[in-house]
């Protein structure tokens, strides 16, 4: 059994985690955080990133939009929801005219070296003005409370990655407790199926003669 303290990752007060799908550039942009003072952590996408948070959490994210798997937009989204109090950096050769609310990072640099300077210094501030202490995220212990749906599977939100994948049920609708994989982080959800309320039989309406 999992006790809630194994499920929170350890807060790094140095740490940045560093999320793009070309290793170049993680690469380049570790040695310039590395000088500086951080340690890069790094992730190849938005699916890869959720993994390693949950082992770390570091002082501030900076990621790239357009990655495979799970997107920086996507990946900003559950950040926002799952740790708050993180600050993001968005970095990319192109940004849209607008992010929508849930995926607007903090600021957003282009992939250009010469930027790289500026880069360093915003994430010195961004460290500097998050505390240590409140950025740990909330821990899920309970079940996710479900239904049996159609032809044996029933539906999941992953506490994770916050995508819905699909379960095998108890045949028969009854109620099941247990754990299911997340097909897109595998990530482990904790579930339980209620069972079905008995189906409702129409009565026959009696003739008025």
């Amino acid at each position: 059994m999992l006790l809630q303290e194994d499920l929170v990752p350890e807060a790094c007060a140095n740490c940045v985690l560093v999320v793009d799908d070309d290793p170049s550039i993680r690469g380049l942009l570790s040695r310039h955080l590395e000088n500086a003072g951080f340690q890069a952590i790094h992730a190849k996408d938005g699916i890869d990133a959720l993994v390693k948070l949950r082992d770390t959490l570091p002082k501030v994210i900076i990621s790239d939009l357009q990655m495979p798997r799970m997107s920086g937009f996507e990946f900003i989204g559950v950040v926002r929801r799952r740790f708050p109090t993180i600050p993001v950096i968005a970095l990319s050769g192109s940004f849209p005219s607008e992010f929508p609310g849930e995926t607007k990072p903090d600021c957003w640099f282009e992939k250009n070296i010469q930027r790289f300077p500026d880069l360093l210094h915003v994430v010195n501030e961004l460290a500097r003005k998050t505390p240590d202490n409140t950025y740990l995220p909330q821990v899920v212990t309970s079940p996710t409370r479900t239904r049996p749906g159609f032809a044996g599977y029933f539906m999941l939100a992953c506490t994770d990655c916050l995508r819905t994948f699909r379960g095998m049920s108890a045949p028969g609708n009854k109620a099941m407790e247990g754990t299911a994989v997340c097909t897109h982080c595998d990530a482990r959800v904790p579930f339980l199926i209620e069972s079905s309320p008995p189906e409702l039989t129409e009565k026959p309406v009696p003739r008025v003669a």
